[in-house]
């Protein structure tokens, strides 16, 4: 984060939270067990085996945690999101062990846990610093983030380019904006970058795509729908298009808290 590359907080339209949601729970998310954010959070445990997951959503991480005999306060701002993280809560016979906090980070009451979790939301913060300032108020043992190293989607560029000649694409904070970050404040984090296969998201449903790339272009018009539509059948959503997925990389962040 510098006056180059200021910070600039993602935006999600609440319209936009059917699809996320849908698209978290696609297949190769249900069991994240051995995930490395997952396992990062197991290494740093301590008796108690207590955490605070930033931004739970449906429970991606939440309910792999709980399922592993953590006690877990799960922040998450969506109603949507909390419902189905409920849900999953219940259906795995796992709500006794997980707190459920209505609220944004920081601004919510959780007690002292070992570890504060913020998987892939700190993008989400308008105030970067008080989000990491918070994680070290609240953690014992370790703090632990994951940052996409790569501008999500950034494969839209040449698509936003056709609606948009006269503005760049929009970009979110990514790796380089929060280690920028965390080394003005003084802090030396561990980092593991990993890279994962492509993955379909709603690309995997034709009924879905039009609808998730006119929010991610900011399309409004019919006319405009229709012209996505007419570059999708053409193949500009087609795999080895400049719209499929590509692998991705991201960044586990992790680091002792500093405690004054």
């Amino acid at each position: 984060m510098s006056e180059q590359h200021p910070w600039k907080a993602v935006v999600i339209p609440e319209k936009s939270m059917h699809r996320m949601a849908d698209a978290l729970r696609s297949p190769s998310d249900h069991d994240l067990k051995d995930h490395p954010v997952t396992q990062e959070v197991m290494a740093h445990l301590g008796p108690q085996r207590t955490v605070v997951d930033i931004g739970a959503g449906i429970g991606r991480f939440t309910v792999p945690l709980a399922a592993m005999g953590c006690d877990v306060w799960a922040i998450e701002p969506s109603a949507l999101m909390r419902d189905q993280l409920h849900q999953a809560l219940i259906t795995n016979k796992l709500d006794s062990r997980v707190h459920t906090v209505a609220g944004l980070w920081p601004g919510v009451e959780v007690p002292m846990v070992e570890v504060a979790l913020a998987a892939f939301v700190i993008q989400f913060s308008p105030d970067p610093r008080q989000f990491v300032q918070a994680m070290e108020v609240a953690a014992t043992v370790r703090c632990v983030m994951a940052i996409h190293v790569d501008h999500m989607f950034s494969g839209l560029d040449d698509l936003w380019a056709v609606f948009h000649p006269d503005r760049p694409s929009p970009t979110s904070p990514v790796f380089r904006d929060v280690y920028t970050l965390l080394w003005n404040e003084g802090i030396v984090a561990d980092v593991r970058v990993v890279e994962d296969p492509p993955r379909d998201g709603f690309w995997r449903d034709p009924h879905k795509v039009l609808d998730g790339l006119a929010d991610l272009l900011q399309i409004d018009t019919d006319a405009e729908r229709e012209h996505l539509a007419t570059l999708v059948r053409e193949g500009w959503g087609t795999r080895g298009g400049t719209l499929t997925p590509s692998s991705h990389r991201w960044a586990i962040v992790s680091w002792t808290p500093r405690k004054t």
